[in-house]
């Protein structure tokens, strides 16, 4: 999974994608990155740390979200 994913069970009521997934395999973050578009229509850039979901960064829009994981979680 080396391109974004849809991951569709997080689809709004209207089916519109509110979250996407990445494989990253890094080694501090851990195997994926997740980016969730929040209610306000910012988009976090999340991992999974020891089962706990931590947010690394919020962003504007979803093309900056996946710009910033191309840049700094390679």
């Amino acid at each position: 999974m080396n391109k974004w994913q849809i991951v569709h069970d997080c689809d709004d009521e209207n089916g519109v994608p509110t979250c996407w997934a990445k494989a990253i395999n890094h080694l501090d973050y851990g195997r994926f990155v997740w980016i969730t578009e929040e209610s306000d229509g910012k988009f976090n850039v999340e991992i999974n740390q020891d089962e706990d979901f931590r947010t690394l960064v919020t962003c504007k829009s979803l093309t900056s979200a996946k710009r910033w994981v191309s840049m700094n979680l390679r």
